[in-house]
């Protein structure tokens, strides 16, 4: 039972180191990508889009809210 508990967090943990060095080139992964994928990309992350002239209103999805919180912020990250 230690062993299936440890391989779960281990497990937790790549995923997140995976999802935060994908939130790190999400810019770049959404411009070279096809125009279906960056629709699913914003269906999956953004809510309430709204055009208003050239300005694009949105909000963001949970979790993705709380990672643009932290990613505007320096601080949160070690170094």
């Amino acid at each position: 039972k230690t062993a299936k508990l440890h391989f779960a967090d281990e497990e937790y943990y790549l995923t997140s180191e995976y999802l935060l060095k994908l939130a790190s080139n999400a810019s770049k992964l959404f411009e070279s990508s096809e125009a279906h994928e960056k629709r699913l990309l914003l269906k999956m992350t953004l809510q309430n889009l709204e055009l208003k002239g050239k300005i694009a209103r949105y909000d963001w999805i949970n979790p993705f809210d709380k990672i643009a919180f932290y990613a505007s912020r320096q601080a949160w990250l070690r170094g």
